[in-house]
């Protein structure tokens, strides 16, 4: 998948289903919804890219574990959630850092290390509490994988998820790719890490069979409360799940500090909001958390990232070139996009048939490593989200040649293409170059209103609109049968249908209200169709004049 590409099908998938769905027949609308699609920020906000570089390695592995082997050196921000959250002593500590940075890991290991620690003590050691069902089950299968692939783990420690609903074929132990599902099995032998949301737990506080899930646990058994995606749970679910927690520790008889506890989020803050965030998880899990109990992530930062690469590669693509990507983009020839886009960027010779190989993809990250444009730009974007347009007018300022091409985005598109594709390490063993993020904020067509116009029709949301514009504006009406298109207002006792309160014409138009009056544009010369009666609606101040013979407004003249 390629990110900048897709967000270009999608927001041709949307033009196409909007014109599609809303087909627009009379002369006067006809190619208007079209016309608007194509409008610059009216519906569709161009893309937002951003490019954010890797997460800052631990310089050395400061946390030593009985249970886990890490495959991999871990992340500081990892390092450091290890470092607070391993062994008697471990800290009630968040964690908000971006997505892809091994949130789990930073509390799912020091889990596993005190339940293997604690091999035989019957009870719940740690409870996880996820926002959806969803990620529960997802993160599940991870806990299977990790629990089934580790000797020391395996058939010691288990796991076990409860977030209600019948399960046909659930679970009775634990699998390679599954953890205890069954209800009646945890009841008999309460796991060592339960999965739940906070609307089972409540079930499991309150229901009288469940009471068996905690007859076992000892006031200092329950070590760890992990909630996932903490920033979901605001408002009155913030408030449901602070008064669980506080059940759940008065029923356990756990001691004021005593729990370590954990929240997790890739939107929770900046190092700027440290003091709200640690009040707002202080009122959810009733524990103090301390002044460094916030962990943010660590980037590289552009100088560290491309650090022994010298710039080597100036290329750029011509104009004929950006034909034939566009071209492919357009056909959906995605292997012959890619081989293209190497070729018009990159030094090098790059077999199409061999583009898809681990060899090339790792060769394009190192080409890439050295292209100055590249290097150049991911200065530029330093980790936040721009604009395609603002990043070519940045380029332009230092490269003469973006100037020159005629169509730099599709020659951008190219770029980031490249940047999807590549990879880093060893053939057989791939991780990706780098991940591009892209946001595409597309305008909700509700409350949706036309300009009352003979000449020419604009659309526009209420919201968008002042107390004066509004005066000027009706709701649109659509067959979808025949797709003709016109206006519905609300014709008030002065003959007048300038819109008062958009809630109002809503609430009679549904209620099939007689006041509510639909009206088509239709010429003089034409004749008004059967069951329907001939008007004149002022485009100043919206009076219908049924005399529509005489074309002075019987309000404003």
């Amino acid at each position: 998948m390629i990110p900048s590409v897709l967000a270009k099908q999608l927001k041709k998938g949307l033009k196409d289903y909007i014109e599609t769905t809303f087909p627009m027949t009379n002369i006067l609308f006809k190619d208007t919804m079209a016309e608007m699609l194509q409008e610059k920020n009216a519906v569709f906000h161009e893309p937002y890219f951003s490019i954010p570089l890797p997460f800052r390695l631990a310089e050395r592995e400061t946390v030593k574990f009985n249970a886990i082997n890490l495959a991999l050196k871990p992340y500081l921000h990892q390092n450091k959630a290890f470092e607070r959250l391993v062994g008697d002593d471990g800290r009630s500590t968040l964690i908000a850092t971006g997505t892809g940075s091994g949130k789990t890991e930073c509390f799912i290991y020091p889990i596993l290390e005190y339940c293997y620690k604690h091999l035989g003590d019957p009870g719940i050691k740690a409870l996880i509490i996820y926002p959806m069902n969803a990620l529960a089950s997802d993160q599940a299968k991870r806990l299977a994988g990790l629990i089934y692939n580790n000797p020391k783990l395996k058939g010691n420690v288990t796991a076990g998820m409860y977030v209600g609903g019948y399960e046909k074929n659930a679970s009775m132990g634990m699998t390679k790719k599954r953890i205890i599902t069954d209800h009646g099995t945890m009841l008999e032998n309460p796991p060592d890490i339960l999965l739940t949301n906070y609307k089972m737990l409540d079930y499991l506080l309150v229901r009288p069979k469940d009471a068996r899930l905690w007859e076992q646990n000892k006031p200092e058994m329950l070590r760890y409360i992990a909630v996932d995606e903490l920033h979901t749970f605001d408002g009155a679910q913030g408030t449901d799940l602070a008064c669980l927690l506080r059940r759940l520790k008065a029923r356990l008889n756990t001691q004021p500090g005593y729990l370590c506890c954990i929240g997790t989020s890739a939107t929770m803050g900046t190092k700027d909001s440290v003091s709200d965030i640690k009040r707002y998880a202080s009122s959810i899990f009733g524990e103090t958390f301390e002044e460094d109990s916030v962990i943010t992530e660590d980037r590289l930062s552009p100088f560290e990232f491309f650090e022994g690469y010298e710039t080597d590669d100036f290329s750029f693509p011509t104009d004929e070139q950006c034909y034939r990507l566009q071209s492919f983009i357009d056909n959906d020839q995605m292997e012959s996009f890619i081989s293209c886009a190497a070729e018009s960027w990159l030094v090098g010779d790059f077999d199409e048939n061999e583009i898809m190989s681990d060899k090339t993809r790792i060769d394009i990250g190192r080409g890439l490593m050295k292209h100055s444009l590249m290097q150049y730009m991911i200065t530029i974007i330093n980790g936040n989200y721009v604009q395609m347009d603002f990043l070519i007018e940045k380029l332009k300022d230092r490269f003469s040649e973006i100037s020159k091409i005629s169509n730099p985005e599709v020659s951008l598109d190219a770029l980031f293409a490249l940047i999807s594709h590549a990879r880093e390490g060893k053939e057989g063993d791939l991780r990706p170059f780098l991940n591009i993020m892209v946001q595409f904020w597309i305008k909700e067509l509700r409350r949706f209103l036309a300009k009352v116009s003979k000449d020419s029709i604009g659309y526009a949301i209420e919201a968008d609109l002042n107390e004066a514009q509004l005066k000027h504006y009706l709701p649109v009406i659509n067959c979808r049968d025949c797709g003709e298109t016109g206006w519905a207002g609300v014709l008030n006792e002065r003959g007048n249908m300038t819109m008062t309160s958009l809630e109002t014409f809503y609430n009679l138009y549904f209620n099939c209200d007689t006041k509510i009056k639909m009206l088509f544009p239709c010429n003089d010369s034409e004749q008004v169709p059967v069951g329907m009666v001939g008007a004149r609606l002022c485009s100043d101040c919206l009076q219908l004049d049924l005399n529509h013979g005489n074309n002075i407004c019987s309000s404003c003249g």
